[in-house]
């Protein structure tokens, strides 16, 4: 185990399309964080509502409500991390790699050892990332701070690395299953913003729409802002959703290997 991790730490390091990725997928997630406070500004209630309410005094990135708020706003820059990982497993198809390391020994399963073992490392990264900036931004914005506030929907934050390990490994699925980087990423693209957003709309009964397994991983952390405007929230991360997305994980890692299994490499 100790040596596919290093492989793949290795593989990584002096990768250019890693570190402009990854930076990208850092930046846009603390401009979309820090941008929240001039969006609220911007916003124009009229003034009968904003004698009531001013729309920029709204505590988004306040304890506890901040890592319940970042964490949505980020986990929809999935995609950036999910182009690097297609990258990743198609370049190793398209270059033979990974056909030099099944002759040099590795199994099948190794290397799929070692590409879960980057996607670990894509969203630890990308949640200690947001760990650390809620935790900054939350202690310089929240007056009083009590810990229980901080502690408070904190479990957000392993919700949203549970967000990208599973649709990370849907994007390693995708990658080896069409082998061809831009064929990969435009499917990959397709159906996460259209095809089963229209399937799922189609369907009227509720608990059909989140057995679809991008619905499913969204489930975890549902949308926060309606509170803001006196609406009812989920708040808290379900047994039942994390439960889903755990089986559909294994799913997915599941026919990864039967594919690499029975494919001729």
């Amino acid at each position: 185990m100790n040596r596919l991790f290093k492989i793949e730490v290795l593989k990584i390091r002096s990768n250019a399309t890693f570190w402009i990725l990854t930076s990208m997928h850092i930046g846009i997630i603390l401009l979309v964080i820090l941008s929240g406070k001039l969006f609220l500004k911007s916003i124009s209630l009229g003034d009968a509502f904003e004698k009531i309410i001013d729309p920029s005094v709204i505590p988004i990135y306040q304890f506890p409500d901040i890592w319940h708020n970042i964490t949505y706003v980020a986990a929809y820059l999935k995609f950036i991390l999910a182009v690097f990982v297609i990258i990743s497993i198609t370049n190793e198809i398209t270059y033979n790699t990974l056909r030099q390391n099944i002759m040099n020994g590795m199994s099948r399963m190794d290397f799929i050892i070692s590409k879960l073992f980057l996607i670990f490392i894509l969203s630890f990264g990308s949640a200690f990332f947001l760990f650390l900036s809620g935790l900054i931004i939350g202690m310089v914005s929240t007056p009083d701070l009590q810990i229980h506030d901080l502690i408070k929907y904190s479990g957000f934050i392993p919700a949203y690395f549970l967000v990208l390990m599973a649709y990370l490994i849907f994007a390693m699925l995708i990658g080896l299953l069409i082998k061809r980087t831009g064929l990969a990423m435009g499917l990959m693209f397709l159906y996460t913003i259209i095809i089963e957003p229209i399937v799922v709309l189609r369907i009227e009964i509720g608990w059909i729409k989140g057995l679809f397994p991008l619905k499913a991983i969204n489930n975890l952390i549902h949308m926060p802002f309606g509170k803001y405007a006196l609406r009812e929230v989920q708040d808290y991360v379900a047994l039942q959703d994390i439960a889903i997305v755990l089986i559909y994980t294994l799913i997915f890692i599941y026919f990864t290997y039967l594919l690499l299994r029975k494919r001729d490499l």
